[in-house]
C-alpha cells in the first residue's frame, strides 16, 4: 500500500480528503492575482489553488496562519516550511512595489505549491481536517481559526495532551497540566536521563542547519546573483557588437554580427540558467535549510516535554518526602499527647507512700506504748503532693506555649498541610501519568517522522543534483552551438 493511502488515524471522509488520497492527486497553484476586499482597502496577492475540480483562493498571510495552526496541532511533527517573508530591508527599498515584484510572486507560487503537496503526502498532516478546510472552496479561513480545534488550543503546547488516553481529551487545553503545581521547564534545563537517539539527532541537525544556512545557501545565492549580473553584461555586450558590425562591410560585418548574436544567446541562456537554478536548486536548498531549523524546534519541544516529566517526578518525590515528614510529626504529637494524658491520670490518682507509713506507725504506737521508733531518728524529706508529675507538666506547658506563639492551632495547621500535600500529590501523579504517555507518543511519532524525512531528503537531494547537472549541460550545449556558428562565420573572412 502506498504512503498516500496508509491511514494512521481515523479519517474525516470529506470530499477534499478523498481527492488528496487519490494516487494521481496533485495540488496546483494556477495563478496569483492582486485583489482587494473593498474599494478603499489595501490590495494583496491572492494565490489560486486547485485540486481536482475544487478551486479556492488564499493570501500569503493565510498560508502563514495555516502553517502555524498545523505546528500548534502537531508540535511533534515536521511541518513543511513556506517561503520566507520579505526582510525589513526589502520593504524599506521596494515599499509598495514589493507586492508587484513578479519574480517574488512566481517564487512564492512555486514554494507554496511545494508546501501544499508536501502536507498532502504526509501520513498524519494530510488527514487533519484543518488542512481540508484550507483547500475547500467557499470557506472563510478566519472562521476556521476561531472554531475548534484551533480555538481550544492552549498558548503553551506543554499544557496540551497529545496522546490518546481514556477519559482525557487530546489536542485541547488540559486543566491538570495547567495547574500551578506543575513546574514549567526551560530550554536550558539539563536532562538527567537523556535519550541517546535524540541527543545524536540534535547534534546532527544543529550541524546541518548551521552549514546549510551559513555556507551552502549563502554561497548559492551569491552565485545566482553574479550570474544575473553576468547576463546583464552579456546583454550590453551583444548590443555593442551589433552596433560595431554596422561600421564594417562584407564578411567582416557578418562575422561581427554573428559574434554579437552568440553573445545575445549567452545572455538569454544565462538568464534561463539563473531561472532554472533558482527554481530547481536554490529554492530546494533554502527549503531544506528551513527544514533543519524546523527539526531543531521539534527536537526542542521533545526536550521540553522530557524536562517536564523529570521536573514533575522531582516535585512529586519532594511532596512525598514532605508528607512523610508531616505524618511523622503527627504520630509524634499523638504519642506525646497520649503520654501527657497518662501522666495526668497517674498524678491525680497516685497514693503517698510516706503518709501510709506514718499512719502505720501511729497505729503501732497506740497498740504498743512501750515501742520506740528507731527508724524515726533519721529525718525524712517531706514529699509535697502538689509536685507529683510537675516536671512533665512544666515541659508540656512550655512546649504548648511556644507552639501557640508560632501557630494558634498547630494541630489543625499540620492536618491541613497533610490534606493539601495529598491533594497536590494526586494532581502531580495524574500529570506525571499524562506526560509520560505523551513523551512516549512524541518520541515514537518524532522518530518515525525523522526517518520519513530522511528518506524524502535523500530523494530531494538526488533530484536537486541531477537538475543542477542538467541545467549546466543545457547551458553549455546551447552556448556551444551559438559559438560554433559564430566560428564558422568568422572563418569565412578572406585573408
Amino acid at each position: 500500500m502506498s504512503q498516500r493511502n496508509s491511514f494512521t488515524k481515523s479519517s474525516c471522509g470529506c470530499s477534499i480528503e478523498r481527492l488528496i488520497h487519490r494516487e494521481d492527486a496533485y495540488i496546483f497553484i494556477t495563478g496569483a492575482q492582486k485583489q482587494s476586499d473593498s474599494p478603499a482597502g489595501k490590495s494583496y496577492i491572492a494565490y489560486h489553488i486547485r485540486i481536482g475540480d475544487t478551486e479556492t483562493r488564499r493570501r500569503y498571510s493565510e498560508f502563514e496562519s495555516f502553517r502555524k495552526a498545523l505546528t500548534s496541532l502537531h508540535p511533534a511533527l515536521i511541518v513543511p516550511p513556506i517561503p520566507e517573508k520579505h526582510s525589513l530591508v526589502d520593504y524599506a527599498t521596494l515599499q509598495s512595489r514589493v507586492k508587484d515584484d513578479l519574480p517574488m510572486v512566481e517564487k512564492r507560487k512555486r514554494m507554496l505549491q511545494t508546501f501544499l503537496n508536501r502536507v498532502a503526502k504526509h501520513p498524519e498532516l494530510s488527514q487533519d481536517h484543518v488542512f481540508h478546510r484550507f483547500l475547500e472552496s467557499g470557506v472563510v479561513w478566519a472562521d476556521v481559526l476561531h472554531s475548534p480545534p484551533l480555538s481550544t488550543l492552549p498558548k503553551n503546547p506543554l499544557q496540551m495532551v497529545l496522546s490518546k488516553q481514556p477519559n482525557v481529551p487530546a489536542y485541547t487545553y488540559n486543566a491538570t497540566l495547567s495547574s500551578n503545581l506543575i513546574p514549567t521547564p526551560s530550554a536550558a534545563y539539563q536532562l538527567k536521563q537523556p535519550d541517546p537517539r535524540f541527543e545524536e539527532s540534535e547534534k546532527f541537525t544543529f550541524r546541518i542547519a548551521n552549514y546549510m544556512s551559513n555556507n551552502l545557501d549563502k554561497s548559492q545565492r551569491k552565485v545566482i546573483r553574479r550570474l544575473g549580473e553576468l547576463a546583464n553584461d552579456y546583454a550590453e555586450l551583444g548590443a555593442v557588437y551589433n552596433g560595431f558590425s554596422l561600421n564594417e562591410t562584407g564578411a567582416v560585418a557578418n562575422a561581427i554580427e554573428k559574434v554579437g548574436q552568440a553573445v545575445d544567446a549567452a545572455y538569454t541562456e544565462t538568464g534561463q540558467m539563473v531561472t532554472s537554478l533558482e527554481g530547481e536548486f536554490a529554492e530546494p536548498i533554502q527549503e531544506h535549510a528551513q527544514f533543519a531549523q524546523i527539526i531543531k524546534q521539534v527536537l526542542k519541544f521533545r526536550h521540553m516535554k522530557h524536562a517536564q516529566v523529570e521536573m514533575i517526578e522531582t516535585s512529586l518525590n519532594n511532596k512525598k518526602e514532605n508528607l512523610e515528614s508531616l505524618l511523622r510529626m503527627e504520630n509524634e504529637a499523638r504519642r506525646l499527647e497520649e503520654a501527657i494524658t497518662r501522666e495526668r491520670t497517674i498524678g491525680s490518682n497516685a497514693i503517698n507512700v510516706d503518709e501510709l507509713n506514718e499512719q502505720d506507725e501511729q497505729v503501732e504506737q497506740e497498740e504498743n506504748p512501750y515501742h520506740t521508733a528507731t527508724t524515726t531518728t533519721t529525718a525524712r524529706p517531706v514529699n509535697n503532693n502538689s509536685w507529683t508529675g510537675t516536671p512533665m507538666r512544666v515541659i508540656s506547658a512550655v512546649g504548648h506555649t511556644l507552639q501557640n506563639i508560632i501557630d494558634v492551632n498547630p494541630e489543625a495547621t499540620r492536618r491541613n498541610q497533610i490534606g493539601m500535600s495529598k491533594d497536590a500529590m494526586g494532581v502531580l501523579q495524574e500529570a506525571l501519568d499524562i506526560t509520560k504517555n505523551d513523551l512516549g507518543t512524541i518520541s515514537t511519532e518524532l522518530q518515525t517522522d525523522l526517518d520519513r524525512f530522511q528518506t524524502e531528503k535523500i530523494q530531494d537531494m538526488r533530484d536537486m543534483l541531477i537538475a543542477y547537472a542538467k541545467i549546466h549541460i543545457r547551458y553549455c550545449q546551447k552556448n556551444l552551438e551559438s559559438w560554433q556558428e559564430a566560428r564558422a562565420e568568422v572563418e569565412k573572412i578572406p585573408i
